[in-house]
């Protein structure tokens, strides 16, 4: 009996927080309309710190930071979108706008054909899809090669088919690796600051300035100490930033 009030209890208080959060979002968007971004970014991010987190919230989060200046800002929120609905196209085309108004912005060359497309695909669902889209594969699979064994099949086509099975089972699970790997090695991010200077160690008094770094630029932390991160970003250059300057994804 204790544990069915519990779970009556935690039932009516997720549905309660819930009411409550989609409350705050309905003002944000209301400030939002009405022009007051500042004041929309404030509920959109209390909300996230009420550890909510959609698609949506994120897409007019990242507009409501574009419409204040925070290039950044946006960008972070914009691939945070994207990494929750890879199909959203809308938050795609919006950061390809605020990326465009990046400063000095690193373009690296075009990728293989082959590799564009394998991106792509990949890219065009989260690991959670393509773990239940292996999954669904797997059982399919099974299915058929049990039913192979009590129905009548022509031997060449339940060759083909398993096989044709198989590759696509093998396929599946390499994309599933990849992600995997992808996502639980370094975790990426964003730089929210303009102009973020790096430097070769942790600290500024004793280590040299490398570089300078823009607001909207993606990262990679290797390790941190203090309030510092070392990070990597895309064309290779490694050095030292505040983690203040710094919004992981």
């Amino acid at each position: 009996m204790l544990i069915i009030k519990t779970f009556i209890y935690i039932t009516i208080m997720s549905i309660v927080t819930a009411n409550n959060e989609f409350g705050i979002f309905e003002a944000a968007n209301s400030h939002y309309n009405e022009g007051n971004y500042g004041d929309s970014i404030e509920l959109y991010e209390k909300i996230i710190l009420d550890d909510f987190h959609s698609s949506d919230l994120y897409y007019n989060l990242g507009n409501a930071y574009y419409r204040q200046g925070l290039v950044g800002q946006s960008i972070w929120a914009y691939n945070k979108a994207i990494l929750l609905n890879p199909r959203l196209g809308d938050a795609k085309y919006n950061l390809e706008i605020a990326m465009a108004s990046m400063k000095d912005r690193i373009v690296l060359p075009s990728e293989l054909l082959p590799v564009q497309i394998y991106i792509s695909i990949k890219s065009n669902y989260t690991f959670n899809e393509w773990l239940l889209i292996g999954s669904l594969v797997v059982l399919f699979t099974v299915c058929f090669f049990v039913a192979s064994k009590f129905f009548i099949f022509s031997n060449e086509i339940v060759q083909k088919s398993l096989f044709m099975l198989v590759i696509l089972t093998t396929v599946l699970h390499l994309i599933l690796i990849d992600l995997f790997f992808e996502q639980n090695t370094q975790q990426s991010g964003i730089i929210i600051s303009n102009e973020v200077n790096a430097y070769s160690g942790p600290f500024v008094g004793e280590n040299t300035m490398l570089f300078t770094i823009n607001e909207g630029t993606r990262a990679k932390i290797y390790q941190k100490q203090g309030d510092w991160i070392e990070i990597a970003i895309i064309n290779g250059d490694k050095a030292w930033i505040p983690s203040k300057t710094f919004r992981p994804l």
